[in-house]
């Protein structure tokens, strides 16, 4: 399977490439083989770096091992990795590549027989001494065996399968591990474990004598005709492959001639790298690279990620180690994923991008541990028939879990299980039979009966060894996963594949293995510290500190490491020959790039062109029904069609050629474009399309009204409610960022499906949630759906629209995100009126699926988008569509035409061979070639100006609408209205459902608008009224706040230590554990209300509508079984307080959503599906989408806890402050794209950044530079 795998990835790899002159032409069995055996070598290392994790959950109580003990066993493989690393540039240098690969076999082979025979932990030692040197010499040598073996065009990509194949074995490590572990003989199943391990060595023993040595060491040793040999039959004997074979052997031995010094005096290799500059540098940033890998803290992560997920909260050993796997099995992924992206992105890039997202799980995992610090049970109870000594009764349980010795006791189903709490020594009998699974003495001994399976008097007691339970033990395990999938996708391979290629051909066997010696001393450095360094400054210390040292290391490689990124092994020296301080654009650089690239040639048709024209002005004059042109062209709607025209069918320059003055042809064209019918095809795709905006509604409104439900059934705090609103915005946040990829590499059709099937999915799962946990994993399927549908469908809708309709058919999606929200709201409402709760809110799940399964049934009718076809090279198939969508009439094949013409020149294809489906948009300017040659990226974006000034205004409209506070509005809609004092759960969400209403009817009027008053009117029009609906809302809480009643009133059989009594009604309203009881008949109620406690059984809360004691507790009457209060005409108000002026807030929300739905809830996504140039739109969308949602996730996520900081009112005060600063940076840059053509947006975007509204003249004088200077005669004599 291992075989298959690889393969697989080989052959898969080779399909992507591009082939040039320099290349072979086809895949040799030899070049197949030695990549196979080659990279296989990263298996073990990953498996046997990876399995002591869950092997060390059993070993630790068979063999009695303290952290000291614990530490060595995982730190001796390293250590010797470590040490044998740094030899083995010498035996690299010495015996050959082969040889050394064939030495590490055996080590891994006699370390499994060692290990599984072990009868003591000195044993174990010894075979994970055995081990290390295996994996110190395959580190060191694998790497520049691929990089001196494969050609350039693919070295990065199979640099990067030793990494994915070390991701792959530790992956199998966590699952044999979790397999093994339900063995019942849990002394056979470690031993199994580390036995398996040798399987894939075995293997690669049987294939080792096929394998050729490395060409490039032999050419080093003088061993030219067999190095000739290998190269043969590396590149096939083809003529192009002989002649391949002995280029390459001239150039070896050129270099080998020129470096024979360097190579004479082996023993000095250290000092002549750090004499020689290239290699100096070379050395350091390998260095750092490795160095900075290890302290991201990633072994720490896979060496006691079982250890991590139990210190989470996760009981069970099994489910520890099968946890463990997931999260081995994303990083095997995201390597996997960077295998792809290492070529596209670069090594700089890609690296970066990895640490950022690092850094952020590190930070997280702090974050999280810190969390479970605080809320972790004191140490309270005092158990029965201690011992005279017990140290650990002293602690808590975060620092009992701290200690290998004591474990914690407590009674979960207890009143307040706060107090239940007890730390105490862990099980050993007069046998010295030590057992983790019980306590000493005390209620978890077994004397007492208590066992793991909850059998006997202990069914409620919990013994928990090496971790505390809270709520928040979730977030170290996601934060892990987080950590995992960046850190895989470009840390975990390039420091690999940098060190292979960046060193000289002299110094590469001792730069390589300096790199891999450092990786694993700092490997073992972490490893041995990091038990002891949680101890001494905390598990969330730690990782706050590894989080620093990255951020560190981020800032030195960014200013050192060069791009390597299709630069020949060769000529990698000369980039490292200029400055220290690295800049993209240096000579050398420019110039290595420039001796590498192919060709490029672009040529104007300008006779295809002209046909095209000719015949859809003959067509047009065929045409009696047209009308009156001069009309047309009366304003500037129809100047600017005109202009569309004239981008879309003729370059300036062909046009300039043909000598046309001709103002009638010239209008006949334009009435031909204006006047298309619409097709049934046009109505399906803009049908379906549209109605994903729906589900994107619903699915995020719905849980507004189920939260007033939800919450008392699974006893959710503010933070728990926070987290399942912000779970969905977040997912939807990295789907949508991700999203921008899918779209460019799949296409926008398959990203939809893809969208609609996650729909599904949630709404499986959401309804059948049995806890939180489940609901939170529904509610992130859902976020994957609203992120990649959110990125999507604008991008979609804008590609395949006619400029007149694009406006309105653009705001037709959010029309439907509100006509979903209004619909979530209504039926949450409706909903509300069952008697069964439970089945109640997994009703408004479920219903939300019904429209995605008609979506998902008209799929196969939708086209894909004609634009990404033609990028691809599919030509023909565009055509098709465009015929479907502007009819098959003579007008509709010329118009067809016209925009296959437009588009395919806006996206020219730089591979001259047409097979090639693999193409790049290319603009026909001057400024852009350097496009053409890469991968869009978002860096590309930033150093282009108009791309740039494109992705600041749309990236501002989406983040300043989230900071309106619209999703906190509609996410919390019904508990806005219950704050301002309508009392009945119902009633509150029907209110919330005719906000919702309000929210539909105004987007709906602004599609009418949008083409009437233009984006830029329309949105500060909007942006008015929200401010004054922020600050109405602002100020009816505030008075809300000023004449809430006090708490003067003293209830009977209170108990001391309510904390709630000291509270008014507006600070009573913040606390979830309170409500607020008083008499609405009497005849000064102002004088009769009191702050309690809610009803609750010790911590557990039982109902929000009573409280705990005193006049509003629940009496029950048992003739009807009515539940009741104890005193007549007493309110019990939870979460808001009742006064004269509880109507403002609800009012000032109705405003609030009717000025924004009319623009700034449909514009943003309007203007960013149209502002981008087309070879970044996907990019430049998907990126403006994460903002929306990332703002979206801060805004939800902080909303009640800022309004316990700043009060209610401070909160939308603050929205209101942020709406008005995004206003006037609107004001100063947001252009208006109104009537503007797709293709001619880029040339409003050359003007200055402050807007100013563009004329049609110098529109013109635009549209004439930018294609002048496309076609320039300097361009054209370079050929490109």
């Amino acid at each position: 399977l291992l075989l298959v795998l690889v393969f697989f990835f080989f052959k898969l790899h080779l399909l992507m490439m591009d082939s040039d002159e320099m290349t072979p032409t086809k895949t040799t069995p030899t070049l197949i083989f030695l990549c196979v055996m080659a990279v296989m070598g990263g298996f073990p290392i990953g498996y046997f770096t990876t399995i002591i994790s869950g092997a060390m959950l059993i070993i630790q109580s068979q063999f009695l091992l303290d952290d000291q003990w614990l530490q060595i066993i995982v730190s001796t493989t390293v250590a010797a990795a470590a040490i044998f690393a740094l030899l083995g540039g010498w035996f690299n240098q010495r015996i050959g590549r082969k040889k050394v690969i064939l030495v590490s076999c055996l080590f891994y082979i006699i370390g499994c027989i060692v290990i599984s025979v072990a009868t003591n932990k000195e044993a174990i030692v010894a075979g994970r001494f055995l081990h290390g040197i295996a994996i110190g010499l395959s580190s060191c040598t694998i790497p520049p065996y691929l990089a001196e073996c494969v050609p350039t065009n693919i070295r990065g990509r199979l640099l990067i399968m030793f990494p994915v194949l070390i991701a792959l074995g530790q992956w199998a490590a966590c699952i044999f591990a979790a397999s093994l572990s339900y063995l019942r003989d849990k002394n056979c199943s470690w031993r199994i474990m580390f036995g398996i391990g040798g399987i894939p060595v075995l293997i690669k023993l049987f294939g080792f004598p096929f394998m050729p040595e490395s060409p490039r060491w032999l050419v080093s040793k003088g061993y030219i005709d067999e190095a000739f040999k290998v190269l043969k039959s590396i590149y096939g004997k083809t003529d192009k492959g002989i002649a391949m074979a002995q280029m390459n052997i001239n150039s070896m031995t050129e270099v080998d001639h020129a470096e024979e010094s360097h190579t004479r005096k082996i023993e000095c290799m250290l000092f002549k790298l750090l004499r020689n500059r290239a290699s100096r540098k070379a050395l350091i940033v390998g260095c750092a690279l490795q160095i900075f890998q290890q302290l991201s803290a990633v072994n720490v992560v896979m060496y006691y990620s079982a250890s991590i997920v139990r210190m989470g909260g996760i009981k069970n050993e099994s489910t520890a180690m099968w946890m463990s796997a997931v999260i081995s099995g994303a990083n095997f992924f995201g390597t996997v994923l960077g295998v792809y992206l290492i070529e596209r992105l670069g090594r700089r890039s890609l690296v970066f991008f990895s640490m950022l997202g690092v850094i952020v799980g590190l930070l997280l995992m702090g974050i999280g541990f810190q969390l479970i610090s605080i809320h972790a049970m004191p140490g309270k109870f005092v158990e029965a028939n201690p011992p005279m000594v017990d140290f650990c009764s002293e602690f808590g349980c975060d620092e009992c879990s701290y200690d290998s010795k004591c474990g914690f006791c407590y009674d979960s189903s207890a009143n307040n299980s706060q107090l239940t709490g007890a730390c105490v020594s862990i099980y050993k009998n007069d046998s010295g039979i030590v057992s983790s699974e019980y306590a000493l003495y005390g209620r978890c001994s077994p004397k007492n009966g208590y066992n793991k399976m909850g059998n006997g008097n202990s069914s409620n007691l919990q013994f928990e060894y090496g971790f505390c339970s809270t709520s928040y033990s979730p977030i170290p395990i996601v934060a892990m996963t987080i950590f995992m999938c960046f850190f895989s996708i470009g840390l975990g391979g390039v420091p690999w594949a940098v060190n292979a290629e960046i060193y000289p051909n002299w110094a590469r066997s001792a730069g390589n293995s300096l790199g891999t010696f450092s990786n694993w001393i700092f490997n073992l450095l972490t490893a041995l510290t990091f038990l002891t360094l949680s101890k001494k400054i905390t598990r969330q210390g730690v990782f706050f500190m590894y989080a620093g040292w990255l951020t560190l290391g981020l800032v030195l490689l960014y200013l050192l490491m060069p791009e390597t990124k299709g630069v020949s092994i060769d000529n990698i020296e000369s980039i490292l020959e200029g400055p220290w301080i690295y800049k993209k654009k240096s000579s050398n650089y420019k110039h290595q790039r420039r001796v590498e690239s192919e060709k490029l040639s672009v040529l104007c048709s300008c006779n295809i062109q002209r046909k095209l024209f000719t015949s859809s002005v003959a067509l047009f004059e065929t045409n009696k029904t047209v009308g009156n042109v001069n009309q047309v062209l009366s304003n500037q709607n129809g100047l600017l069609k005109v202009l569309h025209l004239l981008n879309s069918s003729i370059t300036f320059n062909c046009l300039n050629s043909w000598n046309l003055r001709n103002k009638e042809q010239i209008q006949s064209l334009c009435v031909l474009f204006v006047l298309y019918g619409s097709t049934k095809k046009l109505h399906d795709e803009i049908t379906v399309a549209v109605l994903s905006g729906f589900p994107l509604g619903y699915f995020t409104a719905i849980v507004s009204g189920a939260m007033l439900i939800i919450r008392e059934q699974f006893h959710l705090n503010d933070q728990w409610q926070q987290l399942t609103v912000s779970t969905t915005v977040a997912s939807a946040a990295v789907f949508s960022l991700v999203g921008g990829w899918l779209n460019h590499k799949f296409g926008r059709r398959k990203v939809i499906l893809n969208a609609c099937l996650f729909y599904i999915i949630g709404a499986i799962v959401t309804p059948v949630a049995n806890g939180k946990e489940v609901l939170i994993f529904g509610r992130l399927i859902h976020g994957i759906a609203i992120g990649l549908s959110s990125c999507t469908i604008p991008v979609y809708l804008a590609e395949c629209v006619p400029t007149n309709l694009r406006g309105r058919m653009l705001i037709l999606f959010p029309v439907l995100i509100t006509f979903g929200q209004w619909i979530a709201c209504i039926f949450a409402a409706s909903f509300s009126y069952m008697q069964d709760k439970n089945s109640s809110w997994r009703i408004m799940y479920s219903v939300g699926g019904v429209p995605v399964l008609f979506q998902l049934m008209s799929y196969p009718f939708i086209p894909e988008s004609p634009r990404w076809l033609i990028s691809k090279g599919r030509k023909e198939e565009a055509f098709r569509i465009l015929k479907s969508i502007y009819g098959k009439n003579d007008q509709g094949i010329a118009m067809a035409q016209i925009n296959v013409e437009s588009i395919t020149e806006t996206s020219r294809t730089t591979d001259p061979n047409p097979e090639n489906k693999g193409n790049i948009p290319f603009l026909l300017l001057k400024d852009d070639y350097e496009f053409v040659r890469k991968r869009f990226t978002l860096l590309k974006m930033l150093k282009k100006r108009t791309a740039r000034k494109a992705l600041i205004v749309g990236c501002a409209l989406q983040m300043f609408q989230q900071l309106s506070a619209v999703n906190v509005v509609m996410y919390y809609s019904a508990s806005i209205i219950r704050m301002g004092g309508v009392r009945n759960e119902t009633t509150a969400m029907w209110m919330s459902a005719v906000t919702s209403a309000a929210n539909f009817l105004g987007t709906v009027l602004g599609t009418y608008l949008i083409e009437r008053l233009g984006r830029r009117l329309l949105v500060f029009l909007s942006l008015t009224g929200v401010i004054f609906g922020l600050l109405l809302m602002g100020i009816g809480f505030h008075v809300i706040s000023i004449h809430a009643m006090p708490g003067k009133f003293v209830e009977s059989n209170r108990p001391a230590t309510d904390h709630c009594i000291p509270f008014g009604c507006d600070d009573c309203s913040y606390d979830p554990n309170c409500g607020f009881c008083y008499n609405s008949a009497a005849y000064h109620p102002q004088l009769t209300g009191t702050c309690v406690s809610i009803s609750k059984n010790g911590s557990e809360i039982l109902s929000t509508e009573y409280a705990l004691y005193g006049r509003c507790s629940k009496k029950v009457n048992m003739q009807n079984f009515k539940s009741s209060y104890n005193a007549p005409n007493v309110q019990f108000d939870y979460g808001f307080c009742t006064t004269p002026y509880s109507w403002i807030p609800i009012l000032a929300m109705t405003s609030f959503l009717c000025f924004f739905s009319i623009g700034l809830g449909g514009i943003p996504w309007t203007v960013n599906a149209e502002i981008y140039p087309n070879w970044a739109r996907s990019c430049g969308n998907s990126m403006a989408t994460f903002v929306n949602w990332m703002f979206n996730l801060i805004t939800a996520q902080t909303f009640l806890t800022l309004t316990k900081q700043i009060t209610r009112e401070g909160v939308f005060f603050m929205y209101s402050g942020f709406t008005v600063f995004g206003t006037i940076v609107l004001y100063l840059l947001m252009p208006e794209t109104k009537g503007v053509p797709l293709d001619n947006i880029e040339a409003i975007l050359e003007g200055p950044w402050i807007y100013k509204s563009i004329s049609s003249s110098k529109l013109l004088d635009n549209l004439h530079r930018r294609k002048s200077a496309g076609f320039s005669t300097e361009i054209e004599n370079k050929g490109f």
